[in-house]
């Protein structure tokens, strides 16, 4: 698959992978009032936004519970070595 970096380096529409490179197309653009054009960029552009976002806060939310479980775990392992290392003690072996 052929990297894109530019818009300035393609010479069809042909090279573009539309799976991996999504636009919008604003249909009659132009015909939009000038103070509008914000406006309407802005209705095209906040609902995708606001998808993105909302993924960001799950996928943060995810690693922050994996964070927390590992943790744990890591705490959890800490515990029974000490455990074991204490009861080795209590009944006289010794590692």
């Amino acid at each position: 698959m052929k990297e894109i970096s530019s818009a300035l380096n393609i010479k069809s529409l042909d090279e573009v992978d539309v799976e991996q490179y999504p636009r919008f197309v604003v249909k009659q653009f132009d015909k939009v009032k000038a103070g509008q054009r914000v406006d309407a960029l802005l209705k095209v552009l906040l609902p995708a936004s606001k998808v993105v976002y909302n993924k960001q806060l799950k996928d943060k939310e995810d690693a922050r519970v994996a964070t927390d479980l590992r943790d744990k775990r890591e705490f959890m392992k800490k515990q029974q070595k000490e455990r074991l290392a204490s009861e080795g003690k209590r009944l006289g072996y010794r590692y």
